[in-house]
């Protein structure tokens, strides 16, 4: 059986099994991010990375198939949504790579042939020159005449070898910046990807005892406590800590920037600490295992006087206490 034939009896067989449930928006950006992939150049160019995305996706969709509330299902979908997005990056490389390389071998044919009708013309010209010489050797003021015209040919055979050298010249500056151009998107597209997973890697929340955990990440709508989409992967990370730690016990704190009134304010951290234990019950942590507390505006930890600082104040906090 082909690859592509079992990827697509796995992906269909977890539609099946999950026409209940919804699949997980992670699951559905891996689904789009594979499909990108594969239609480009990234089959052809790196189909082992393509092929690590293949099964990255499967392995989603079977977790998807099995348990479709599970947290493993949107932590696999991102690993294959990544694994995706990377095939298609370096296939984008190893295109402008490619491009690279047939413009330096059409540069060298090009100069091969520049060179070839050069002499060509230059061996043309003195054989004229010889041939003119020898018909005009009984007159003096002719052979000079001649001389004077082979003179001019040799003159016009250099001026066209020092223009032929200033193209060659030119074109040889154009390949390597455009090499040079090539190799820096490369280097910037890994800086990225070294970025991210840095930040990827620091979004991981160690829970240890008498410790406050900042939850960055968690964002609501404007004055309200409606948590929005992008809070999704820090709230994962947060059950994951508080799944891999069963006799943790959090204290849940909301606090919220100076705008606004005290008590609206101590209201809405309230009600804000609340909607982050509410998402965490539901996918399974225990509401025995968390308090929530509201501290307003009262514990600011930047200054309120720039966006930046009342960015940082607007936050959620776990207080580990056992």
């Amino acid at each position: 059986m082909k690859p592509i034939t079992f990827f697509i009896i796995i992906v269909c067989a977890g539609l099946f099994a999950s026409c209940a449930t919804a699949p997980p928006a992670e699951l559905i950006n891996a689904r789009q991010a594979y499909q990108h992939a594969s239609n480009g150049p990234a089959a052809t160019l790196v189909p082992a990375d393509l092929h690590k995305a293949q099964e990255a996706l499967a392995a989603a969709e079977k977790s998807f198939s099995d348990e479709p509330k599970s947290f493993r299902t949107k932590d696999l979908a991102y690993v294959a949504d990544r694994k995706a997005k990377m095939a298609e990056a370096h296939a984008t490389t190893a295109s402008e790579n490619a491009n690279t390389a047939k413009a330096n071998k059409d540069y060298q044919a090009a100069q091969t042939e520049i060179v070839k009708n050069t002499k060509a013309d230059l061996a043309t010209s003195e054989r004229n020159a010889a041939v003119t010489s020898e018909q005009l050797a009984a007159s003096q003021k002719s052979t000079a005449a001649a001389e004077n015209s082979a003179a001019d040919a040799k003159v016009e055979a250099a001026n066209v070898k020092a223009s032929t050298d200033a193209e060659a010249i030119r074109v040889k500056a154009a390949t390597d910046a455009e090499a040079v151009r090539v190799k820096d998107a490369s280097d910037a597209e890994a800086r990225r990807l070294a970025d991210q997973k840095t930040r990827d890697m620091s979004a991981i929340i160690i829970l240890e005892r008498g410790k406050k955990v900042v939850l960055r990440g968690i964002n609501f709508e404007f004055n309200k406590a409606t948590l929005l989409d992008e809070s999704a992967s820090t709230l994962t990370r947060a059950y994951n800590a508080l799944a891999a730690n069963p006799d943790v016990q959090v204290v849940i704190t909301g606090h919220t920037d100076n705008v606004g009134t005290q008590k609206s304010n101590q209201l809405l951290s309230l009600k804000r600490a609340q909607a982050v234990k509410n998402w965490l019950v539901k996918e399974g942590i225990a509401s025995r295992r968390m308090r929530t507390v509201g501290r307003g505006q009262n514990e600011p930890m930047s200054s309120n006087d720039t966006n930046e600082g009342r960015a940082d104040n607007r936050r959620i906090e776990f207080y580990v206490q056992q």
